[in-house]
């Protein structure tokens, strides 16, 4: 048996919470992916096997496995997952290959528009989706937001259940500030997929998103990129997100239009978004900010670059500490995140010490340059068993 199975569960409620699940039958072995809602939530017919097959997906084409679904799924996203494989498998043939994906029946899409759910989880690119959302900064491309969602089970893993009700209440206070309301969702997503999570993360998201279709018709996710540097290959991009729609559930990339020091300073007057920020992933603690990171470092340099100090949510922020000369940029999207901070500052008039230090990093060579300078046999033999 050469496949992967999804076969549905029947929807369970206890404690005020629902949970739908699926099983996920792999020749010999038989895995239980589920999702924990608010029982405040309409769950999807319990044979709507959407959010099973994005979640499942990535994971079938990793090992070259058919995915056959014993329930039913929107004929328009099986249309879209056609061609999100095909990005995919150009991006990295030979990390994913193109499956065929059967179901039992086709499942009635309904078309409405209701809203959308924010995916927020603190950070900055989330804050400035929201804030820019709800004061209608865009003359026309203004959405509406029904609520937003906090996933655990993602960053924050499902044992550290102290760090994610922290976490839960300070996006709380952040979003009631303007209006929205937070809604938690617990998966064990990411306990039992193989694949990668900068490959996987977009169509984990919408897989979770999905089981809101009934009180949403779309979500947002903030962008992790701007239009002028496109990272590729990536989970989510303008590029392939769409394609993780269906009729019913429309899936929104939000914010590619801004680098991050300009997300920074649309949000720079809201002061309670600011304040509990929450960027880190390097850190012991997973509900705060280390405040030495490079992502630490770098969003407060964002702030630098607007012309402010960093808010309180990073430590010490009394002391504006900005020493970075422990970070090493050895990645080509991190040190163009670096670069536009430098170009942004200078381009209003920022000429403080930390921005030539700045400078200095990004033009610092890689521990790889150091080792193996580019062009030489070892270089090209290790990016060849990288690829």
């Amino acid at each position: 048996m050469n496949k992967i199975f999804i076969i549905p569960s029947y929807l369970e409620e206890c404690d005020g919470f629902y949970t739908r699940s699926c099983k996920i039958v792999e020749n010999n072995s038989e895995e239980i992916l589920w999702f924990r809602f608010p029982s405040s939530i309409t769950p999807p017919a319990n044979d709507d096997c959407d959010s099973y097959l994005l979640a499942v997906l990535m994971d079938g084409m990793k090992k070259k496995l058919d995915i056959h679904v014993k329930g039913g799924v929107s004929k328009s996203l099986l249309i879209n997952l056609d061609e999100y494989q095909a990005i995919w498998n150009k991006w990295c043939p030979k990390e994913y290959s193109i499956i065929k994906i059967t179901v039992d029946f086709f499942q009635e899409e309904n078309v409405s528009a209701r809203g959308n759910v924010c995916a927020f989880s603190g950070g900055l690119d989330s804050t400035f989706s929201v804030w820019r959302h709800t004061q209608k900064k865009s003359a026309y491309r203004n959405f509406k937001i029904n609520y937003c969602s906090l996933i655990h089970g993602f960053d924050i893993p499902l044992k550290d259940t102290l760090a994610f009700e922290k976490v839960f209440s300070n996006s709380s206070k952040t979003l009631a500030d303007i209006g929205l309301t937070l809604v938690p969702i617990h998966t064990n997503y990411r306990e039992i997929s193989k694949a990668k999570w900068e490959h996987s993360h977009a169509s984990a998201l919408v897989a979770v998103f999905s089981i809101l279709k009934a009180t949403a018709s779309g979500c947002l996710i903030g962008s992790s990129y701007p239009y002028s540097y496109l990272n590729f290959p990536w989970g989510s991009t303008p590029i392939n997100d769409y394609l993780l729609s269906s009729e019913s559930f429309n899936v929104i990339h939000d914010g590619a239009s801004h680098t991050r020091t300009e997300k920074t300073n649309e949000i720079i007057d809201w002061q309670t978004g600011i304040e509990n920020l929450r960027v880190c992933w390097q850190g012991k603690e997973k509900s705060g900010n280390c405040g030495v990171c490079e992502k630490c470092i770098r969003t407060k340099l964002n702030f630098k670059a607007c012309g402010t100090d960093f808010p309180s949510c990073f430590p010490y922020a009394d002391r504006q500490a900005l020493d970075f000369s422990h970070i090493r940029l050895n990645a080509p999207g991190i040190k163009k995140d670096w670069q536009q901070i430098v170009d942004f500052a200078k381009n209003n008039n920022i000429n403080a010490p930390w921005v030539k230090k700045a400078e200095q990093l990004i033009n610092q060579k890689s521990l790889l340059d150091h080792l193996l300078p580019k062009g030489s046999k070892m270089r090209k033999l290790v990016s060849k068993l990288k690829n």
